[in-house]
C-alpha cells in the first residue's frame, strides 16, 4: 500500500511539473532541479543528471509536433547541434570525472550549485527583460537575412556548457540566442530549441548515467506523470491570458532562484 501511494505521489508531482512547464514555458532545469533536491533529497549531481534525462523524455512528443508543423529547419538545427554538443559532453563528462575523485567531489558539488544559481539568475534576467521591455521579434511567416554560423559559435558553446553542467538554459536562454545569432523567427526558435535541447539533455544524461548519477526510475515516473497533465494544460492555454502566464512564469523562476540560492548559502 505504501509503495502504491508513493507511486501515485510521484505521478502526481510529475503531472504538476508537466502542467507548469507546458503552460508557463519555464525550462525543465529551472523548475525540476529544486523539486528533485528539496522533495526527493537528491544531491546536486544526481539532480542535474536526472533533470537532464527528464528534459529529454518530456520533449520527445513536443519535438514530433514541431516537426509536423514545419518549425524545425533541419539543416540549421543540425549545425547548431554540432556546435553545442561537444561543449555539453565535455562539461558533463568533465564533471563526472572530477566528481569521481574524492578530494574534488565536494568542490564539484559547490561549483555546480553556484553555476545553477547563476544560470537561473540569468534566466530570470532574460525573462524580466522580455516581460517588462518586450522586443519585437521577427514575424512567424518570415525569416531574417541568412546569419553566418560563426556568430553562433561562442554563444552556442556557452549555452552547451550551461546545459551540460547545470541542466538549466534549454528554453529561456536558447530562444534569445537562436533569434539573435541564428537568424530564426520565433516559431523556428521554439521548435529548434525543443529539438536540440532534447538531444543535448539526452547526451548529458547518458554521460552522467555512466557515472552512476542518473535516477532512471524516478525520471521515467515523473515524465509519465507529466503526460497526464496535457488535457488540463490545453484547457488553461485556451482560457487564460498570455499576460497571466507571463506573470506566473516570473513567479516560478523567482521562487526557483531563491530556493537554490538558499541551498547554496546554507549547505556550506
Amino acid at each position: 500500500m505504501t509503495m502504491l501511494l508513493a507511486l501515485f505521489a510521484k505521478l502526481f508531482i510529475g503531472a504538476l511539473l508537466g502542467l507548469i512547464i507546458s503552460t508557463t514555458g519555464v525550462g525543465g532545469g529551472v523548475l525540476v532541479l529544486p523539486v528533485l533536491i528539496w522533495l526527493f533529497g537528491m544531491d546536486t549531481l544526481t539532480a542535474v543528471a536526472t533533470a537532464n534525462l527528464m528534459s529529454m523524455l518530456m520533449k520527445i512528443s513536443s519535438t514530433g509536433v514541431h516537426f509536423r508543423l514545419g518549425n524545425i529547419p533541419l539543416k540549421r538545427s543540425l549545425i547548431i547541434l554540432s556546435v553545442m554538443l561537444p561543449s555539453t559532453l565535455i562539461a558533463s563528462y568533465g564533471i563526472t570525472l572530477l566528481a569521481s575523485i574524492d578530494a574534488w567531489h565536494q568542490y564539484v558539488q559547490l561549483s555546480i550549485n553556484i553555476l545553477i544559481v547563476l544560470a537561473i539568475a540569468l534566466s530570470l534576467f532574460i525573462f524580466c527583460t522580455q516581460l517588462f521591455h518586450p522586443v519585437t521579434l521577427i514575424s512567424d511567416a518570415s525569416t531574417k537575412t541568412v546569419t553566418p554560423t560563426s556568430r553562433f559559435i561562442l554563444p552556442g558553446i556557452a549555452a552547451g556548457i550551461t546545459i551540460g553542467a547545470t541542466g538549466v538554459g534549454g528554453g529561456v536562454v536558447m530562444l534569445p540566442i537562436l533569434t539573435k545569432y541564428a537568424g530564426m523567427n520565433i516559431k523556428q526558435a521554439i521548435g529548434t530549441s525543443v529539438f536540440v535541447t532534447m538531444l543535448l539533455s539526452g547526451a548529458s544524461a547518458l554521460a552522467y548515467g555512466q557515472g552512476g548519477y542518473t535516477d532512471l526510475h524516478l525520471a521515467v515516473l515523473l515524465s509519465l506523470g507529466s503526460i497526464l497533465s496535457i488535457p488540463v494544460a490545453k484547457y488553461l492555454l485556451k482560457n487564460v491570458s498570455e499576460r497571466a502566464f507571463q506573470l506566473i512564469t516570473f513567479i516560478f523562476i523567482l521562487c526557483s532562484a531563491i530556493t537554490m540560492l538558499y541551498r547554496l548559502l546554507t549547505s556550506h
